[in-house]
């Protein structure tokens, strides 16, 4: 009885309580980004513990007694707002409130001013909202990591792996099976090598996140089979800023040892090629036929020198600099700017060895290698933003990529090709290369209807330059005081000049339709479709200037270490002459015209996500060359392909719950070869070895299938799972043949290649497994994992000289293991600090497919271990410690034998190996 009245009366006070208490509810938005919804945000009562966390849609309610009150809104790096509001017992009292962003550093951000996308938390809701299957990385995480460069950050996604200057594979393909755009327009490289520009030139300092997209959805260009790259520029500040940073480097190879140079010019520093380099007027791009200077006139044609210069390798430097204001204008419209230049050099003294190997594990080229090489990079990004909630929003972008390469290539050894006496075979390759990539972009993004229509649209213009002024390639029997000049089997000494101007233009218009009513404030119904286009030209031009003896060449005596002195002798005696000849190849012009329309149809359910679209795109490509056994007046043989490419594509995605999604796609992409691989032209490598381009090459299809199962078990924590498995048709492949003086790199369209395997994801604090311990509550761990098996197919009667007709794709790795650790050693208002581990490493995979009896040369794994200690004092001051390549370990490539060995006590499988040396760098900066 005493029971039930206990009861009675703590019921009958739970209710007269309740019955005292107001309700206080509302939906945060984001000022900055259109009054899309905010999630995670903090709303409380000020001066009281009563508080609550807004929802994924920007939703939060709260119960208080009735009274007056301040209701305070936050947002980790917004301004704060706060009201005061009366509370009435039994009321509810709705209050809806759009944040801004403000000129406030996060606590574990490097930069002062973010908006949302920048952050960890609000890009692992987008990936979990997205109906495609894609990864993001924003600013947040790659300050927090210690990420320099987009390169390092996209590394930290799971199936990514880096391989020195040969750029990111993604599930096994290279670079030629990846796409990228920058703001969502195409932004193509200057370097004919390369499909996309290097990640590591683009510095984090302008980036606001980088989506990658596994997965195809019809919005996107079809032209990957590993994954679609869009790398998002910083948006604007709400209040102004500016960041000032420096940096140093020492590398445990390179930094203060001897270091060769071809430094031409106090401009080379920067990465500017000066005069120096310059053709000469009787060689120019003008002149079709060959020219013979005379010896007292070739004394005088170049400016550069033949010997290389000695110095000391000094430490690398780098500076950057930012800054950002936006400013309020009438009927409630901002406009902002970002400026923002970077620039960093880089010291490495490689030594290795490089050999070519035969059936029987024979080398036939056995060299030792000894590199210098100088870096610079550059970049500039001017950002103009005018923008109207809920009306519309306009970017326009100048975008500055530069880099330059100089490099002292040494080698010595053995050359059965060239050299038939004792003294080794000497090579030394002096070559200076400078990219460069100017775009202008302008996107802009208008809302119709209430946002029920949306129209996008951008239109971006590039002009890229390759520029490779006066490679000189100097060979001799000998080395140092002890060599002969060599002036037989085509090996004369001969300088280089190339050329590639490359003008694309590019543009998008899409429109969006939203019908049918609301499903968790998202529209049941939209429609996609647009247009994109794309144009390029590339013009090349090249020309090759021999060294060449006439009869009164008695002496060959020559001291590599100054062999300009043994130049000047013989042209001021008329032994020596520089000569080009007629080279029908000294011209190529390619032209590419892209024309696409997609259409998409997206439905939502209550837990059932459906889209389905399809992509049409007609490329045209013509081009003009002549062949090496024609004349420079010959009209050019002009080749045309012009494929139609069909994409359809379904993404479901399938809400298991508030924490964990199913998702499937299937799609079918195309993907087109690299400048490179189509140009017809013979690049010389000056030991025998050579490369060509075939104009021939297919576009390949790829037919994509995923499904994946994805667990966030809080806000900024991820556990995933997918399956994935690609059929290709007419794989691309590196092919590598034997030629009477070395090796020929051509590129053929093989049959067919399958690839599948299984892609393990997880980024989360270990207090998701331990609870609240001290050092669970201060610790976080990724791990991206992926396993994978793929197999390419060849017919042999198609290429009868390919060693083997089966074996793993080009460039596909069993598997690919990336993983970090970040502490907080430190963290209250003044100071915060903290480490971070992070490690890479892949299996073997195929470099170059063998032919002649030869086995495939396999690229060996390399265990990169990097180390970061980030220091932030003040929320104004930084110092930054990194260490990368701690394991210091080698670049390697193996080419075993698939015959008995002739000489087992001199066997060695080694096909290239450099060393790479311990990096340590010292970063300062200052934000006010």
């Amino acid at each position: 009885m005493k029971l039930k009245l206990i009861v009675t009366f703590l019921l009958l006070h739970l209710v007269g309580w309740a019955q005292n208490k107001g309700t206080v509810t509302g939906i945060l938005t984001d000022k900055d980004l259109n009054n899309e919804a905010l999630p995670f945000a903090n709303v409380v009562i000020k001066g009281t513990t009563i508080g609550v966390t807004t929802d994924e849609t920007g939703k939060y309610s709260l119960s208080v007694e009735a009274g007056t009150y301040t209701i305070q809104f936050s947002f980790l790096g917004y301004e704060s707002i706060e009201e005061k509001i009366e509370v009435k017992a039994g009321e509810t009292l709705t209050i809806n409130k759009a944040l801004g962003s403000g000129s406030y550093q996060l606590q574990d951000v490097v930069i002062q001013k973010t908006v949302s996308r920048e952050r960890e938390s609000v890009l692992m809701l987008e990936q979990k909202n997205a109906v495609e299957i894609k990864q993001s990385i924003g600013a947040q995480e790659m300050q927090r990591k210690g990420v320099s460069t987009v390169e390092q950050g996209v590394a930290k996604i799971s199936g990514v792996s880096k391989v020195a200057d040969r750029g990111i594979f993604i599930r096994g393909l290279d670079d030629r099976y990846n796409y990228l755009q920058i703001n969502g327009l195409n932004f193509i490289p200057s370097d004919p090598n390369l499909k996309t520009i290097p990640l590591s030139f683009i510095p984090t300092d302008i980036v606001r996140n980088i989506d990658v997209f596994k997965t195809f959805n019809s919005g996107l260009y079809q032209d990957f089979a590993g994954a679609s790259l869009n790398i998002w520029t910083k948006d604007i500040s709400s209040k102004p800023y500016t960041k000032v940073s420096i940096s140093a480097g020492f590398n445990s190879i390179t930094t203060f040892k001897d270091f060769k140079s071809g430094s031409e010019g106090g401009t080379d520093f920067f990465g500017y090629s000066g005069n120096n380099r310059a053709l000469p007027g009787v060689f120019g791009e003008n002149v079709a036929l060959g020219y013979q200077a005379s010896p007292a006139e070739s004394k005088n044609l170049f400016n550069s020198s033949w010997s290389p210069e000695q110095t000391t390798a000094p430490m690398s430097i780098g500076t950057s600099i930012t800054n950002s204001d936006s400013f309020d204008l009438s009927n409630d419209r901002k406009i902002g700017y970002i400026f923002n230049v970077n620039f960093s050099n880089n010291y490495l003294s490689q030594t290795g060895e490089r050999r070519n190997l035969n059936s029987e594990g024979t080398a036939f080229k056995d060299f030792d290698v000894a590199n210098s090489k100088y870096f610079t990079q550059k970049s500039a990004l001017a950002s103009l933003n005018f923008k109207k909630p809920n009306a519309y929003n306009f970017f326009f972008n100048i975008i500055y990529l530069q880099n330059s390469e100089s490099t002292i290539e040494e080698i010595q050894g053995e050359n059965t090709d060239f050299i038939t006496i004792d003294r080794p075979f000497f090579l030394r390759d002096t070559k200076y290369v400078e990219n460069t990539s100017f775009g202008i972009q302008q996107v802009g993004t208008l809302y119709f209807k209430d946002k029920k229509h949306t129209l996008e649209y951008g239109i971006a213009a590039t002009l890229g330059k390759n520029n490779m002024p006066d490679r000189k390639t100097l060979i001799a029997e000998g080395v140092g005081s002890d060599a002969d000049f060599v002036t037989f089997n085509g090996a004369n000494p001969f300088r280089f000049y190339s050329i590639l101007d490359n003008l694309n233009v590019n543009g998008k218009a899409e429109y969006e339709i939203k019908f049918g009513g609301d499903v968790d404030g998202k529209s049941k119904n939209s429609i996609r479709f647009g247009y994109a286009g794309d144009m390029t030209n590339y013009d090349f031009f090249n020309r090759t200037i021999r060294v060449n003896g006439g009869g009164n060449l008695a002496d060959t005596t020559m001291d590599t270490n100054n062999p300009q002195a043994f130049f000047d002798t013989n042209f001021d005696n008329g032994s020596l002459y520089y000569a080009s000849t007629s080279d029908p190849t000294y011209n190529v012009k390619i032209a590419q015209f892209i024309n696409a329309g997609f259409v998409n149809y997206n439905r939502i359910w209550e837990k059932l996500t459906l889209d389905i679209g399809a992509r049409f795109e007609y490329m045209f490509r013509e081009t003009k060359s002549r062949k090496e056994t024609s004349t420079v007046t010959s009209p050019f043989d002009v080749q045309v392909y012009d494929p139609i490419d069909f994409s359809p594509v379904l993404n479901l995605k399938y809400e298991l719950n508030d924490k964990s999604n199913l998702r499937f796609t299937a799609s079918k992409t195309s993907t087109k070869p690299r400048f490179r691989e189509i140009l017809p032209f013979r690049y010389q490598d000056g030991d025998g070895n050579f490369s060509i381009g075939n104009p021939d090459l297919k576009n390949t299809q790829n037919y994509n299938v995923d499904l994946k199962y994805e667990f966030f078990p809080t806000q900024s924590s991820l556990v995933a799972v997918a399956i994935f498995g690609k059929h290709i048709q007419d794989p691309i492949t590196r092919l590598l043949e034997g030629t009477s003086t070395g090796f020929l790199t051509k590129f053929v369209n093989f049959d067919e290649a399958n690839l599948y395997g299984i892609e393990l994801e997880s980024n989360f604090g270990l207090d998701v497994i331990f609870g609240e311990s001290f050092f669970a509550q201060r610790t976080s761990f990724g791990l991206n994992t992926i396993f994978m098996k793929s197999e390419e197919i060849a017919d042999k009667a198609k290429f009868p000289r390919i060693t083997s007709t089966e074996r793993s794709l080009q460039g596909a790795s069993d598997f690919i293991i990336n993983a970090d650790i970040v502490y907080d050693l430190i963290k209250n208002e003044k100071v915060e600090s903290k480490v971070s581990f992070i490690y890479n490493t892949f299996s073997d995979r195929i470099y170059a497919v063998g032919t002649d009896g030869a086995s495939d040369i396999k690229q060996k794994p390399i265990d990169m271990l990097d180390f970061t200690w980030r220091n932030t004092f003040s929320k104004k001051y930084q110092l930054n410690l990194t260490v990368k390549n701690i394991l210091n370990a080698e670049i390697l490539a193996t080419q075993d034998p698939t015959r008995p060995i002739a000489n087992p006590s001199q066997f060695s499988n080694v096909n290239n190996r450099l060393t790479q040396g311990v990096n340590v760098g010292l970063e300062f900066s200052y934000t006010f």
